[in-house]
């Protein structure tokens, strides 16, 4: 694995960046994300789990897989990245809720134009959350 690969779109930058807190000057992380020990730390854990538990090692993403957690958060409108089928899932579990469009656009960060038409187009698949959060 090169330093190339270890960047912004890594699938553990995310992790990588919230273990590396102590201060390290930007020119010296790793693609700009975290330090090497940070970054070892997050591919460590991470093989880690999938051999406790058995899992592949290359997964093919699923478009249309919920992430009822990232849902909850953004119904919150907290910031979180969501895929399209999430941030339908969303819009329809708010609008539920009786919140207007500009609401539902301002929570999921959405411009103006697809969020609400989006999520009348997909059924749901959290039944659940609306009533949660």
């Amino acid at each position: 694995m090169t330093q190339g690969h270890l960047g912004q779109s890594h699938p553990l930058a995310v992790v990588a960046s919230r273990h590396c807190r102590h201060g390290v000057p930007v020119p010296l992380l790793v693609g700009g994300v975290a330090c090497g020990a940070c970054w070892e730390l997050a591919i460590r854990d991470d093989e880690r789990v999938v051999v406790e538990h058995g899992l592949p090692r290359e997964l093919v993403p699923d478009p249309d897989h919920v992430d009822e957690v990232a849902v909850r958060l953004a119904c919150r409108g907290e910031p979180v990245e969501l895929t399209a089928a999430e941030r339908a899932e969303a819009a329809r579990v708010l609008a539920g809720r009786g919140v207007s469009a500009w609401e539902i656009r301002r929570r999921l960060r959405q411009p103006r134009s697809g969020v609400v038409v989006e999520f009348r187009r997909r059924p749901s698949v959290s039944a659940g959350l609306a009533d949660a959060a």
